[in-house]
Formats: C-alpha cells, sequence, structure tokens
C-alpha cells in the first residue's frame, strides 16, 4: 500500500483507488449528491446556477462533468475541449481531436515497438561488441596476458 497527502487538505491516507483521503472523499461524494439532485429539479441551470444553488465550487462541478460522473443534457453545461476549445458535453477532449491524439499516441507506440525490435536483431561481432564477465573469467584472462 502506498502513502500520499490529500490534494485537498493535505492529510497523510493509504492510498486505494482514487487520490483523496477518506474524509475529503466523502465530501466530494456529498457534493455530487447536492449536485445531482439540484440537477433533477433544474435541469437547465448553468454550472454558476448550481454552484451558488448547492455551496458546490464550480471548479468540482465542471470536474464531475469532465469525470463523466454528470452528464450536460442542457445547453447551459458547455465544456471546452482542452485541445481546441470546441464546445463538448463531456470528456475532456472532442471526438476529433480525440481520434487526433488517440492515433498519434499509436503511431508513437508502432515506432517505439519498431526501435525495440529493431535492437533485438543479430548480437554484434567483434570489438564493438559489448560482453559480460564474471570476476573469475576476468583475472583469468589477465593473469595469462
Amino acid at each position: 500500500m502506498e502513502l500520499r497527502n490529500c490534494p485537498e487538505c493535505g492529510r497523510l491516507f493509504t492510498y486505494v483507488a482514487r487520490n483523496l483521503c477518506p474524509a475529503c472523499l466523502e465530501r466530494e461524494e456529498e457534493f455530487f449528491k447536492k449536485v445531482e439532485s439540484f440537477l433533477k429539479e433544474h435541469g437547465g441551470a448553468t454550472v454558476s446556477e448550481i454552484s451558488e444553488a448547492t455551496g458546490v465550487p464550480e471548479d468540482k462541478i465542471i470536474s464531475f462533468l469532465r469525470a463523466g460522473r454528470l452528464i450536460s443534457s442542457s445547453s447551459n453545461l458547455v465544456l471546452e475541449c482542452e485541445r481546441c476549445g470546441k464546445p463538448i458535453r463531456i470528456g475532456r477532449f472532442c471526438d476529433e481531436c480525440r481520434s487526433v491524439l488517440e492515433s498519434s499516441l499509436k503511431r508513437d507506440e508502432q515506432k517505439r515497438a519498431q526501435e525495440r525490435d529493431a535492437g533485438r536483431g543479430e548480437p554484434e561481432t567483434g570489438a564493438g561488441r559489448s560482453r559480460m564477465h564474471t570476476a573469475e573469467l576476468y583475472r583469468k584472462s589477465r593473469s595469462k596476458s
């Protein structure tokens, strides 16, 4: 198990799955329930209206949207793509930017795999070849010289 400091309150806690201590995680769940129940009654509210009515900070509401815990069905809860700024309803990137990033990552991974495979070819021969020696063999070769 790994010990970490909570990014919200600074307390030391045992990291399990979420990067928050149990107390902050519980508070975040309370925030989420407040926002969720408010949205059931006021579906067309904006982030600032939700924050004002529930007391939940705007950045928490936005993080719920980005994490996919809240899905915006109204036009008032709109996020921006972190890459191009295009309006999105959920996540961090629009579909176009997501596909560009995915293809770029796949290309990079294929390139790294090819480089790894190229390094596994036939072993070099001659003086440039790197070799390992045991201390005993090294001493024997030195004593013969």
